[in-house]
């Protein structure tokens, strides 16, 4: 295959962020990934739902707040008013409340061989009042500990402090609510966040590492080829998925047509005095059948005898059917068509199945490329244009086909979107020599519909 004397040759300019590209390019592989994104939000919520739920451990406190008197000489209690004593005194506290004398108290007076709640004592700043205060599983066995302690505090503590007496200042009650709260709603809602942050940093690698072809500049920079046209993405106002997209067509938009037209032109000038154009892509359902079909009638508009080779059933288009056979007959098929055509256009399989394309390519003049809108990888292409190059055909240039616009576009087309369904390779033969008067006949039924 050899290029086309207007080929863009290759640039050795460094490859630079383009920010708004990759802005959009996110947006547009959010579209893709949606799904995963809403996925990690959901399994991140789930799990950090369930993990904090099967954790959670309902904890119950019971307290009181008291001062401690102490015997004194004259033979009666006082309080401690100073601050700094009974700061000395609270430190004293664990070591009595831990001693296995008081334990050993409050277990036999409770019946048990095991607490189940941890007991802590504490100053309360600035006063010499003290808290003490007992945790556990069970409120009605915290509460109990309590009451046993503040019973045989005094007792123990005798041995390390003298005689003691609690006034109680707040007494303590049975616990009916556990002072440690669930997270399970906030532990939740931090799980969907974090998945949600994973899933945009896959979205965000995807769209920096996809590298498909995604603007008409890529064409030529990243492929050194020419693009000859730009093929918008149509969209049916109604949401028909059936839509004919046709030049023919006229509910089809302007830009459409008018990007077939302007086709047609490039194809006809450098073609020049060759007739056999064959038209191909990387992968299937890059629209190879609708640029084909379109292409031949737009050259047939410019007064060109043109006879498309296909598989796809056209029957509104009312034209000679031929049905080609494979190996020799394909060939003198061709030969033949080439005697009274100007054009003859092939409508080929992908470049991906290499041996289902080479037999048409090597009857071919020309290549016709289509390229879909961030769809084929770039060295993909380049894998199918050295597959190509072998061959005498030349390469035309290229085709962007499926355009979109907006802020999950790329800036270029017309604003449409509509998904195509395609067909490919030979089976059918259509002439399109009389398009022009079919064309005008079908216009002017058109407008006598809409009269009336």
């Amino acid at each position: 295959m050899t290029q086309s004397k207007e080929t863009i040759k290759h640039n050795d300019e460094s490859w630079e962020i383009d920010l708004p590209l990759l802005f959009r390019e996110f947006f547009h592989s959010l579209r893709r990934l949606w799904l995963l994104v809403a996925v990690l939000v959901a399994l991140g919520a789930g799990v950090m739902y369930l993990s904090s739920t099967k954790s959670y451990r309902p904890m119950y406190r019971a307290q009181a707040t008291f001062t401690v008197e102490t015997y004194t000489a004259q033979g009666g209690y006082t309080f401690f008013y100073d601050n700094h004593t009974a700061a000395q005194m609270a430190r004293t506290f664990p070591y009595i409340l831990e001693s296995d004398l008081l334990l050993d108290r409050v277990k036999s007076d409770l019946g048990v061989t095991y607490l189940d709640g941890s007991a802590e004592a504490k100053v309360i700043e600035n006063s010499n009042l003290f808290t003490l205060a007992v945790t556990g599983k069970n409120p009605q066995v915290v509460y109990d500990i309590l009451q046993s302690l503040i019973k045989n505090y005094p007792n123990v503590a005798e041995y390390v402090i003298g005689k003691t007496q609690l006034n109680m200042i707040d007494h303590p009650e049975l616990p009916t609510e556990p002072y440690n709260r669930t997270h399970a709603l906030q532990d939740g809602a931090l799980g969907g966040l974090v998945g949600g942050v994973l899933g945009v940093v896959i979205v965000m690698v995807f769209a920096m590492t996809r590298n498909t072809v995604r603007r008409e500049s890529d064409i030529t920079s990243k492929l050194y080829t020419d693009c000859l046209g730009t093929i918008p993405l149509v969209v049916s106002k109604r949401g028909k998925k059936d839509m004919d997209l046709s030049i023919r067509n006229s509910k089809v938009g302007s830009p459409f047509k008018e990007s077939f037209r302007g086709l047609a032109l490039q194809v006809a000038r450098r073609m020049e005095d060759k007739k056999v154009l064959l038209i191909t892509a990387t992968n299937e359902k890059e629209g190879v059948s609708t640029v084909a079909r379109n292409l031949a009638c737009a050259l047939s508009d410019q007064g060109k005898q043109v006879t498309l080779l296909t598989e796809g059933d056209f029957q509104e288009e009312q034209v000679q059917i031929l049905r080609p056979l494979a190996g020799k007959a394909v060939t003198e098929q061709i030969a033949q068509e080439k005697k009274h055509a100007d054009f003859v256009i092939l409508d080929a399989p992908a470049c991906y199945n290499l041996d289902a394309v080479q037999d048409m390519a090597e009857q071919a003049d020309c290549i016709l490329y289509v390229i879909l809108q961030d769809s084929a990888k770039i060295s993909q292409v380049m894998n199918c244009f050295e597959d190509l190059n072998p061959l005498n055909a030349d390469l035309l240039g290229c085709v962007f086909n499926g355009v979109r616009a907006g802020i999950t576009g790329y800036g270029y087309g017309y604003g449409y979107g509509y998904g195509y369904g395609y067909g490919y390779g030979y089976g059918k033969s259509y002439r399109y020599g009389r398009y022009g008067d079919y064309g005008e006949e079908k216009a002017g039924k058109f407008a006598a519909e809409k009269e009336e």
